[in-house]
């Protein structure tokens, strides 16, 4: 097996991780106008459902943080992904809302161990030149869950009725916990890599440690401007990222006349260009920065460009065709998804020390999903008051632009170390 082929089989877990994640979550999307029908709710009623899993997801983030740090990435996303796939599971059995509003809970207590974990194991198995991709990958997964969870889900329950849809959900997250738990070990400890691989991804994955103090913990990174303003960005990000996977095949059904079927293939068909676009933009980004841009967090300025051009979704509500309502969401959920990427990569390059991994990558994610927990319910109130989805579209193209500016002026610092100027400014006294 080719050296890239090995770091390549974890990117692919992590994908598959990230992609079970968001097929559990868009399963409610989807399933969204069936239940509505059972149960008598209304758009107000279905966005505080739709938002549910991430009341609890917020407040659990920073325990995952701290236990992914304790125990490892092995073990926290192996026992992450079965608890939160019993939840799922739960969901399909759910006899009255309130017991389904509980299992969307315990869904959001297990996926929040999700995004900790993942840039954990990115941090230990990619090398500095390739985290960009690396990250893409992983998140390019957040787009393949909601294509294949619209076309599953929509046949599931057409086909088979709702509460099947998560059962059978359920099961494909208990398939992947069980490949994990069989195969996946720290590239110290992983048996099936080459020494001359364990060597390189050793010594190239982590910052020059010179001059770099011990953990900060959460004190620490409370008292960071750079912490503060990528978690900030990577809010007015996640809004956008949460409003197209709780209420796309919403939109599609409510706003452009479609079936459960056709909002399938109409939500599919740009989460699939995306993967490929994600992809093909971060292997360009990570080509371009060479061996020294990457630790000074030049990284920013892709993030405000891909922000910049997500901003372009605001036009989606005056497009006249559904082809052209297909190239905007193309467009904006590959930028979307790559400038989430390029964040989480920025974070990585930005950080000093390893041990703060997983905090640090827990208080980004707190950032970016209390926006996110807003989205859905944002959303339900806006199109019962005004009967149109034109506010919200507006709305994710504001905050577009004001992550890109939040990109370019507030992640200037190191997290957990001296600033990149006080490091030149060292490395060039002591030269």
């Amino acid at each position: 097996m080719p050296t890239n082929a090995r770091r390549g089989f974890i990117y692919a877990l992590l994908f598959t991780l990230l992609m079970i994640s968001m097929l559990d979550r868009i399963n409610m999307s989807v399933a969204g106008s069936s239940i509505a029908k059972e149960m008598n709710l209304n758009p107000t009623a279905l966005g505080y459902l739709f938002s549910s899993f991430l009341w609890i997801y917020v407040l659990c983030l920073l325990p995952w943080g701290a236990i992914t740090d304790w125990l490892g990435t092995r073990r926290t996303i192996g026992g992450a992904i079965i608890l939160w796939s019993i939840a799922q599971m739960c969901s399909g059995l759910a006899p009255s809302l309130s017991t389904l509003f509980l299992s969307r809970l315990g869904l959001g207590v297990g996926e929040s161990a999700v995004n900790p974990g993942a840039n954990s194991v990115i941090r230990e198995w990619a090398p500095r030149s390739e985290r960009g991709l690396a990250s893409a990958i992983w998140i390019s997964g957040s787009l393949a869950g909601p294509l294949v969870g619209a076309l599953l889900v929509s046949w599931l329950v057409t086909d088979f009725g709702w509460r099947l849809s998560f059962v059978i959900t359920a099961g494909i997250g208990l398939v992947w916990a069980a490949i994990w738990w069989l195969v996946f070990h720290r590239p110290e400890e992983a048996s099936w890599l080459s020494a001359d691989e364990r060597a390189r991804i050793i010594s190239e994955r982590a910052v020059e440690r010179s001059g770099i103090g011990p953990s900060v913990g959460y004190r620490g990174l409370l008292r960071s401007p750079t912490m503060w303003g990528l978690a900030f960005t990577q809010g007015c990000m996640t809004y956008t990222a949460y409003f197209f996977l709780t209420w796309l095949p919403g939109y599609m059904q409510m706003s452009r006349g479609f079936s459960i079927m056709q909002s399938g293939v109409y939500t599919a068909l740009p989460y699939g260009l995306a993967i490929i676009f994600c992809v093909a933009f971060s292997y360009l980004s990570d080509r371009l920065l060479d061996s020294s841009t990457p630790h000074s967090g030049a990284r920013r300025n892709a993030v405000a460009f891909g922000n910049l051009a997500t901003a372009t979704v605001l036009l989606i509500p005056f497009a006249s065709s559904i082809t052209m309502v297909i190239v905007l969401l193309t467009i904006g959920l590959t930028f979307s998804g790559a400038s989430q990427s390029w964040n989480f990569a920025l974070t990585n390059d930005l950080l000093r020390e390893h041990n703060d991994v997983g905090r640090a990558f827990a208080f980004l994610t707190l950032g970016g999903n209390s926006f996110g927990i807003l989205a859905p319910i944002v959303t339900g109130y806006l199109v019962s008051s005004t009967g149109s989805f034109t506010l919200p579209f507006i709305i994710c193209g504001v905050l577009a632009v004001l992550g890109s500016v939040t990109a370019m002026v507030a992640t200037r610092g190191t997290i957990g170390g001296e600033t990149p100027a006080a490091l030149s400014h060292a490395a060039a006294s002591a030269s």
